[in-house]
């Protein structure tokens, strides 16, 4: 039963995840892409949209994690060396997008340098570089010659 209660935590924190993790993913995309003259507007649209959240959304990602390797320490040293790269990409790009994100607006003030971060702001979102575990997962595990 105890560990029902702490699955059923985990499901909380994932779909409040969910809910918010996708705002800077959007963010992130919208401002790579985003050119001519309404392209400083669009990014500083971008930073009021998700400077609130832009951060906590991780609390529950770590939190997942963190109840993971408490409560269930067989699943995630399975999940952990089974999916040893993922998730270390994964991880690189949550810092990457962060550390752009709040450099950019606090960095010099010049174009060019908030260009880069914003450049790296976006690659960090839509590269492969931070991809989603689970599609790892999902892969591995239908493979019929496994």
């Amino acid at each position: 039963m105890f560990e029902l209660i702490v699955a059923g935590f985990m499901f909380v924190a994932l779909i409040f995840y969910a809910v918010t993790g996708d705002a800077d993913y959007g963010g992130g995309m919208w401002d790579l892409l985003a050119t001519g003259a309404r392209a400083g507007a669009q990014r500083d649209a971008i930073e009021r949209a998700i400077g609130p959240i832009w951060e906590a959304d991780h609390v529950w990602l770590i939190l997942i994690v963190v109840i993971l390797f408490t409560a269930f320490p067989p699943a995630f040293a399975a999940m952990m060396t089974a999916l040893n790269i993922p998730f270390t990409l994964m991880l690189i790009g949550i810092v990457l997008r962060g550390s752009a994100f709040i450099f950019r607006k606090y960095d010099v003030k010049s174009q060019e340098v908030k260009q880069g971060w914003s450049l790296l702001f976006g690659a960090a979102v839509s590269l492969p570089l931070h991809p989603r575990p689970h599609a790892w997962c999902t892969q591995h595990w239908s493979d019929p010659h496994r």
